[in-house]
């Protein structure tokens, strides 16, 4: 026997007063793991007031996305109240839109403005939760107080905590500026290589006791930095060869920010830095994304190359574009592409941006070129 349902509208307009509703469409490998009783899934909505709200799970970020659709969804609901159980159903909120989730660059870009003010020097003034910066304290923040704010997950908080080479020294946050990063760095190749020790068994203890003695490094400064530029296990150190020298390369370049050094000069610094050791590692290549390279000319019998890194640019597609073309009008298309590696989560969102910000053209020779659309600078 079938069964008939009544439809009514909502009987008072209180019943739906102040009553909104949310349509959020998973992907199929968010209900999976959703469904998944074992999955262990934790979602969180981060964003301040003013900011485009995330999703995040504990290792990746997603953006949350309106969608207009054309048929109405209209919300029924049965009895509100017990006494009035009854198969009828009630006619409540109509919804014109859904939300829809897509993977999304975590969103970091106010983490440095944040720790602005608590970097780590030389002269420290002990453990207090506020220091003085031309007279006006300036608050530490912890990583939970970060994880709050910072619309990325926490794997992703950690990885920008790394990337960014920020401390953790009690408790408290405090970036290590570049030029003491490079200079710990230089004493550790220096270390290394004065001291006999192999590259295939460097003893942790070893090191932060040579760094500390020697150059004045405190140990819980130093082992974060070998944490940064490798992996410790069994109390070896296990060397990020290749990562260790870039940041001895970007350390040299940084001053070079408004002048230019000559490519051979640079190479010739950075070698000289690392040590005859690891001197063939240093190439530009290792710089990619934080340069600018300048041909030869009449003023110059070789290349020349200036600071130029792209974590100082905006992380909004539109503007990051409009600052690379108001530095050169035309990009090759290997040069270009580096300086949006870290706003495209892969290289089909990469190829996304580029047709949409910029015009592509090829020469005879096959290089391809990138030029500003109109009315996108």
């Amino acid at each position: 026997m079938s069964q008939v349902v009544s439809l009514h509208l909502n009987r008072t307009p209180s019943d739906v007063k102040g009553t909104k509703y949310r349509l959020l469409e998973l992907p199929t490998d968010f209900c999976k793991q959703i469904e998944d009783p074992n999955s262990g899934l934790k979602l969180c909505i981060k964003g301040r007031e003013g900011d485009d709200a995330v999703l995040c799970t504990e290792t990746k970020t997603y953006a949350l996305r309106s969608v207009n659709i054309s048929n109405a969804l209209i919300l029924a609901n049965g009895a509100s109240r017990a006494e009035e159980a009854t198969d009828d159903l009630f006619l409540g909120s109509d919804i014109h839109e859904i939300m829809e989730i897509v993977p999304t660059i975590p969103r970091i870009a106010r983490l440095l403005g944040m720790l602005r003010g608590s970097e780590y020097g030389e002269d420290e003034p002990g453990s207090d939760t506020e220091m003085q910066v031309d007279d006006e304290p300036t608050r530490r923040y912890t990583r939970q107080d970060l994880a709050q704010v910072i619309q990325a997950s926490d794997e992703e908080l950690a990885k920008a905590i790394k990337q960014n080479h920020i401390l953790e020294l009690d408790g408290y946050l405090r970036p290590l500026p570049m030029h003491h990063l490079s200079k710990i760095l230089v004493y550790i190749f220096t270390s290394l290589i004065s001291h006999g020790i192999s590259r295939k068994d460097i003893s942790v203890e070893q090191l932060t006791a040579i760094l500390k003695d020697e150059h004045e490094v405190p140990v819980s400064v130093s082992r974060q930095v070998l944490e940064w530029f490798g992996d410790i296990e069994d109390s070896k150190w296990k060397m990020n060869e290749k990562a260790s020298v870039q940041q001895v390369g970007l350390g040299l370049l940084r001053p070079y920010s408004h002048l230019k050094v000559k490519e051979v000069e640079l190479l010739a610094s950075w070698r000289d830095a690392v040590g005859d050791v690891f001197a063939d590692q240093a190439d530009l290549k290792l710089l990619r994304g934080n340069f600018l390279l300048y041909p030869a000319d009449g003023a110059n019998t070789s290349q020349t190359i200036s600071y130029f890194p792209r974590s100082k640019l905006s992380t909004d597609p539109l503007t990051r574009f409009s600052e690379l073309f108001l530095t050169r009008v035309k990009w090759k298309e290997e040069d270009i592409v580096a300086f949006l590696e870290d706003i495209a989560v892969d290289k089909k969102e990469c190829d996304r941006l580029l047709m949409k910000f910029a015009r592509r053209s090829a020469e005879r020779d096959g290089t391809v070129y990138y030029t500003a659309r109109s009315g996108h600078v």
